[in-house]
């Protein structure tokens, strides 16, 4: 491993700690601003179970559609995202692939939900930025305390 790439991992765990930061204080323009132009997210909505149906919600692609899709379904949540211990690969002075154990609590009207999993993510530079290029969201576990697990 060279010093390039412990200075990679380091910018990159400073961009998901934005990512947290952002989406918990409902900052959505600087939230929007870590994707690539093109991004795509993915987001299991179930427990992933290793092949069967993790009842995906549809992709989002794009930087502009992203915004407005968590903008829209978080607009009334108070939400804590928690990203920890990741898994850093440096793929190329420019692209990156990570895995981050994570941990969130979602809690809007008639539904509360704390959950464990994963973030699998790759990244990009762009503009000279480190960028989220994909993101997809996989839990291991989900404690319904309000509502149903299809929202």
């Amino acid at each position: 491993m060279t010093l390039d790439d412990l200075l990679v991992r380091e910018e990159i765990k400073h961009l998901k700690a934005r990512y947290c930061l952002h989406i918990d204080l409902k900052q959505w323009d600087d939230y929007a601003a870590l994707f690539a132009r093109d991004a795509t997210m993915n987001v299991d909505m179930a427990v992933t179970t290793r092949g069967g149906d993790p009842q995906a919600m549809p992709e989002v692609r794009g930087r502009a559609a992203i915004r407005a899709y968590i903008a829209n379904l978080l607009a009334e949540a108070v939400t804590v995202h928690q990203c920890h211990t990741p898994v850093i690969a440096v793929t190329s002075p420019t692209t990156a692939s990570a895995i981050w154990a994570m941990e969130d609590d979602v809690e809007m009207p008639g539904f509360h939900l704390h959950a464990r999993g994963h973030y699998r993510e790759t990244y990009v530079v762009e503009d000279g930025q480190w960028r989220i290029a994909t993101l997809h969201l996989t839990r291991t576990r989900i404690d319904m305390l309000e509502g149903l697990a299809t929202g």
